[in-house]
């Protein structure tokens, strides 16, 4: 049990946790031996699990599309880990993973990892700040080797990698530059200023008309072109804003309401979190904050019930956190509202996107 705990308490988002906790995640770990050369996880798997490495050593690895050449992004070894990413956000694997000597493993399934998160939400917390680190080193050294002449560009394709998660991927790390996206003999261009979104085109249609089109894109190539210059620079985090806009969440989930509200104060808003509707009416009159993000699904109500009574005496911007199945349904039951937008899943990534585009307006 010591061993174990020890190579637990490697792992960042682990430390927090006391006795009983290491003892929770423990109970809910899988062990297994890898050989040499053996594929863990490829691309395009299913983002379902995430390991922790006891000994060893593994290779990170992608493959350009039409490529048979693999390039090493990143070498892991004893109380590392990886995968985890993937469980926030459930999106497929991104990269390989291929082990380079025998090597042992503790393997945490989606269902344990959600059942461990729902009881200590504050491992949220500590994740969002090591996912933003890694995708800010990501980025910068692509910006290295392109003050290099050897890259200029971060590329792949759409099918491995959804576009909201390039636009946040841009976003949380203050890009200077462009994502140019091509699907057949489309092509798209989303420009970027210190992690802003500046403006989209895509052929004559013009940022959020672009950008939506863009979105919606399953299948074709992106490629991220940053400045070298810029993201050299030590200041690759954003200043926030001098004032911070005022954020209201309510969510019936505290690990929502955690997940959200650490991301958006990283980036400078002051947020506040309730349970229900109810709550979040006496708030939003108090506090009269600059965007609400609401859950279509409350204790005391759902989203058309909180729309209404909000328009009784405020226009403020309110995102409602929907998906694919039913967004359609809730915009036309309030499509005499304004200032309101939908997101089509509720990955955080979305979620963000969509505030600041309802801030922006």
């Amino acid at each position: 049990m010591f061993q174990i705990s020890e190579v637990l308490k490697k792992v960042p988002f682990f430390r927090s946790l006391g006795k009983d906790g290491i003892s929770f995640v423990v109970e809910r770990l899988k062990f297994k031996p890898y050989d040499s050369d053996e594929v863990i996880c490829k691309i395009g798997d299913p983002g379902d699990k995430m390991w922790i490495i006891i000994s060893g050593r593994v290779k990170v690895v992608v493959q350009p599309e039409g490529s048979d050449e693999q390039t090493v992004i990143a070498e892991l070894t004893s109380g590392d880990y990886f995968g985890e990413m993937a469980l926030l956000t459930g999106s497929p694997r991104s990269a390989s993973v291929i082990t380079t000597e025998p090597s042992e493993m503790f393997i945490l399934n989606q269902e344990d990892f959600d059942l461990i998160v729902e009881r200590f939400p504050s491992i949220t917390l500590s994740m969002g700040k090591i996912m933003s680190q890694r995708l800010r080193d990501t980025l910068q050294k692509a910006a290295r080797r392109a003050s290099d002449k050897v890259t200029t560009a971060v590329e792949g394709s759409l099918a491995d990698k959804n576009l909201i998660d390039i636009l946040k991927f841009c976003e949380s790390n203050s890009l200077n530059g462009k994502v140019i996206v091509k699907n057949g003999d489309q092509k798209g261009i989303i420009y970027y200023k210190k992690g802003n979104l500046q403006k989209a085109e895509l052929g004559q249609l013009q940022d959020d008309q672009a950008l939506d089109e863009l979105i919606g894109w399953t299948t074709g190539e992106f490629r991220v072109e940053p400045d070298p210059l810029s993201l050299d620079k030590e200041e690759s985090e954003p200043a926030p804003p001098a004032e911070p806009i005022q954020l209201v969440i309510i969510n019936a989930s505290m690990v929502v309401q955690r997940m959200l509200q650490q991301t958006f104060e990283k980036i400078g808003y002051s947020v506040y979190a309730v349970e229900n509707k109810q709550k979040g009416l006496n708030l939003i009159r108090k506090l009269e904050p600059d965007v609400v993000v609401a859950d279509v699904k409350l204790p005391d109500g759902n989203g058309v019930d909180l729309v209404k009574s909000v328009r009784e005496f405020s226009q403020i911007p309110i995102v409602l956190l929907t998906e694919e199945r039913n967004r359609e349904d809730y915009s036309n039951r309030l499509s005499e509202y304004k200032n309101l937008n939908f997101t089509r899943t509720q990955e955080i990534s979305e979620i963000m996107h969509a505030v600041q585009q309802m801030n922006r307006s």
